[in-house]
């Protein structure tokens, strides 16, 4: 599937690609709702309209991510919350096997994340994924999402990267959209982000659904 002797970087999304998107998932649509609902005498489904209702719509994009943004609005300990699950923090199938992959062939494994870093370091705590890559960038170190084209001119400013040289693997394709328009060579994305949801029917890019399937 991919020509490795024509690929020089990897950026790896953590979030549905690394990471299995349960834990977000379950996160933000059940136990966030939960507790503002108990907060304010609401019923869960009232706070998820209330929460991610039409007041998301004309805000910049980062604040969807962010753990500052989301203490502020609901005036809750997100970082807490972040913790209550962190039982669910897994990698998704070889994952963390094809890091190691990746360090043996010689490519660079860089993570890229819209993860706000105090999600990112409880992420880390549970299964030490930092340490296994050459470097992790969050958006919220760049003030843009990696929706954004800006995202991708900082990134590639810090790595001195070769476009056409570099392989991202996002489950996002609104990332991979934007990857695509700034001339990132090779993009996939996955079919699985969440492991207990169906794989998705209909991709817009190349798709695979185990790490494995890189590695041959």
């Amino acid at each position: 599937m991919i020509s490795w002797d024509e690929i020089d970087t990897v950026l790896l999304d953590m979030d549905g690609t690394l990471i299995d998107l349960n834990y977000d998932n379950t996160l933000w649509n059940e136990h966030l709702p939960r507790r503002y609902a108990a907060a304010h005498g609401l019923e869960p489904n009232e706070a998820s309209a209330l929460l991610y209702g039409t007041t998301m719509e004309n805000l910049p994009k980062l604040h969807y991510y962010s753990v500052d943004y989301w203490k502020q609005r609901t005036q809750l300990d997100i970082d807490r919350l972040h913790s209550d699950l962190s039982h669910l923090i897994r990698y998704r199938p070889n994952a963390d096997v094809f890091i190691k992959y990746l360090r043996k062939t010689g490519q660079r494994a860089v993570i890229a994340t819209n993860a706000h870093p105090n999600s990112l370091a409880v992420k880390d705590a549970a299964i030490g994924l930092i340490r296994q890559v050459d470097a992790c960038y969050s958006a919220h170190e760049f003030g843009w999402a990696k929706e954004e084209l800006g995202f991708w001119e900082k990134l590639f400013s810090l790595e001195f990267l070769d476009r056409e040289r570099t392989l991202l693997i996002d489950d996002n394709e609104d990332v991979l959209d934007t990857a695509i328009e700034f001339g990132v060579g090779q993009v996939l994305t996955i079919a699985q982000p969440d492991l207990q949801k169906p794989p998705r029917a209909n991709t817009r890019y190349p798709v695979i659904s185990d790490f494995a399937d890189l590695m041959t």
